[in-house]
């Protein structure tokens, strides 16, 4: 019987020490959420923060394969640039300019240099939980000017997640 009262005395013990939420430790983490900026869209899906001013910096190393973009934001006007420079084979290297829509996503246009050429492209990119994601999908050039863009923005996904990196690291 003595060893029924110690079990008891652990089950309530760890009881107390698992979280709560109760209404104060919701109302404690609102604080944070609403410090923080932050906006929960629903119980499944991950919080979404509204992104501040600022220069941010993505850099993604596959083998010898170099992607860095640097990304302007000021309210919803964006600038920057991009360089995807593939080993031993044609960069393209360029700038981003384009606006924040009401999804968070970027539209941005891509002008690039590549094998001579200059080239304009559409981008849709998103910063999520620090990585900046760019969507991919099939491209056209409708007037054969070297202007692509998407054939359908709805079906391109977002494939291509970049990690940030100190600015100072970037050349441009």
């Amino acid at each position: 019987m003595h060893q029924c009262y110690w079990c008891l005395a652990i089950f309530l013990l760890i009881s107390a020490c698992e979280k709560q939420s109760s209404p104060s430790n919701k109302a404690a983490q609102n604080t944070v959420d609403s410090a923080l900026n932050i906006t929960k869209t629903t119980e499944e899906t991950a919080p979404v923060a509204q992104l501040a001013d600022g220069i941010f910096c993505f850099k993604k190393e596959l083998n010898k394969d170099v992607t860095n973009v640097q990304l302007v934001i000021a309210g919803n006007e964006i600038t920057g640039f991009m360089n995807s420079v593939p080993y031993q084979k044609d960069s393209a290297r360029g700038t981003l300019k384009g606006t924040k829509n009401a999804a968070s996503e970027f539209d941005l246009m891509y002008q690039y240099m590549i094998e001579g050429n200059q080239q304009t492209e559409t981008k849709i990119m998103k910063i999520q939980n620090e990585t900046l994601w760019i969507k991919k999908g099939e491209l056209l050039d409708p007037k054969n000017d070297g202007n692509l863009v998407f054939k359908d923005a709805a079906q391109a996904k977002y494939q291509e997640g970049i990690a940030p990196v100190d600015c100072k690291t970037l050349k441009e």
